[in-house]
């Protein structure tokens, strides 16, 4: 392997992240057997890079600010009663290490060719998976019509039906139907279907997307690309999490006006606005009716500040965390402390089983489990991930950092495989470190 060339490399380790940008259709064990065998080509085809790499201190120092958050999270087991718990918990997102050790010591930055191919199969990826996500709820709701209603189901209805059903139904009473329906037919669904993760994969897909139709001179298939995005945005807004319709809103004029034109961009806007005007008003009801009519009904007596759930679970974790805010309650804790605390019997109708709801916040997560330190070192792989895409300019890698950062505030997001991985695998696909003293092969044009 030492005979090979940069670039041939480049085009092997290149193809496992190609491989890996199927992530949302692949089974599990795939997942993790493609992650692990990308670590190890990487080691081996780059060892060389280590010897060099390891003896500047700005490297160093650029490993510790990307990982000193997620090292401390780990040493809080010490501390913690249950550390069993804790190692299990780190199973679900040691990417967040694995990636940062490959691409700070080992591998070299990629070049446009890769970054492109990467994106092409990541929004193949999301259309396939986005029919799976259709066919899913289809069949789940299938099942309730017809072992519960005595109907006919969706799926004997054209797919202009089905999808007319959809919106006029509206989310929360496709999931929950869709839910109950399998537990009468005695079945379960494989596909991971949290509504948050799965917002931010297509709002993800939806701009890489548009930064391949602005890249390539293909007519048809910039057509073909617009209409896919369109569909992806579709989603996004279907799908009930306020934090990606939010940060949808804030990205997109930042979006087109960089990568098109400012007249591009206040045309796309306007015209977005008044596609999603429409579409909020007409469906307004359906939007919301679900959600608040569970909500006045059955608990109006509580204050709900932000919602129902997280006014509870941040008001547990606050009254424990200044118990122990320098270190914090130790990760294994932390679960054990909010079942004790979370009043799952005075929730009547929300569940039909018992929820272990976690700490909904990143942020409150690594002040809880690591205190003050935990926080404040997570504050600073942020700081230092903005730090970088602002100054290489790396206006892709900005807009995903900020969709990925506006998900933590409200979500454990990079506590699960399906966050982590978003957020490791595009930060680091698009990311050059500039700091290397054996520069990486360059990058065929700013992405």
């Amino acid at each position: 392997m030492t005979t090979l060339s940069k670039e041939k490399k480049l085009e092997i380790s290149g193809l496992f992240l190609t491989a890996l940008a199927l992530f949302p259709v692949l089974w599990p064990a795939v997942q993790s057997i493609l992650i692990i065998a990308f670590g190890i080509v990487s080691v081996f085809l780059y060892s060389n890079n280590f010897t060099t790499r390891i003896r500047d201190k700005r490297v160093i120092v650029t490993f510790f600010c990307l990982t000193a958050y997620y090292l401390w999270y780990f040493l809080t087991f010490l501390w913690s009663s249950d550390r069993l718990a804790s190692l299990r918990d780190m199973q679900s997102n040691i990417i967040l290490l694995i990636f940062p050790l490959i691409f700070v010591f080992f591998h070299p930055a990629l070049n446009n060719a890769i970054r492109m191919r990467i994106q092409l199969v990541f929004v193949l990826a999301m259309v396939a998976y986005g029919c799976l996500w259709f066919q899913s709820y289809q069949a789940g709701v299938g099942h309730y019509q017809v072992l519960r209603l005595k109907e006919v189901p969706i799926g004997e209805g054209s797919l202009i039906d089905q999808v007319r059903f959809f919106f006029d139904k509206g989310y929360y009473w496709i999931a929950g139907t869709s839910l109950r329906g399998y537990r009468l037919a005695g079945e379960e669904t494989k596909l991971f279907l949290h509504h948050t993760y799965v917002s931010t994969y297509f709002l993800l897909a939806f701009y890489c997307c548009l930064h391949l139709a602005g890249k390539i001179k293909n007519h048809l298939a910039k057509i073909v690309l617009y209409l896919v995005s369109v569909l992806f945005l579709l989603l996004v807004w279907y799908m009930p999490s306020a934090i990606n319709k939010f940060a949808t809103v804030i990205t997109l004029p930042f979006f087109l006006y960089h990568f098109f034109s400012p007249r591009v961009a206040l045309a796309g806007i306007t015209l977005t606005v008044l596609i999603l005007a429409g579409g909020i008003f007409k469906y307004q009801d359906q939007f919301s009716r679900i959600k608040f009519a569970e909500k006045d009904q059955l608990i109006s007596t509580e204050p709900a500040i932000i919602d129902f759930y997280r006014y509870h679970v941040y008001r547990c974790t606050f009254e424990k965390v200044s118990e122990s805010w320098l270190f914090g309650l130790g990760q294994g804790d932390i679960q054990p402390y909010l079942d004790s605390c979370l009043p799952h019997e005075e929730w009547p109708g929300l569940s039909d089983s018992k929820i272990f709801y976690n700490t909904h916040s990143q942020f409150i997560h690594y002040l809880f489990a690591g205190g003050l330190a935990g926080l404040l070192l997570y504050l600073l792989l942020w700081g230092r991930l903005f730090s970088f895409a602002i100054t290489q300019k790396e206006k892709l890698l900005l807009i995903i950092l900020m969709i990925v950062f506006a998900n933590t505030i409200f979500e454990n997001f990079i506590s699960r495989i399906w966050g982590a991985f978003a957020f490791v695998f595009f930060t680091f696909v698009f990311l050059d470190l500039p700091l290397i003293k054996e520069p990486f092969p360059k990058a065929d044009e700013a992405t």
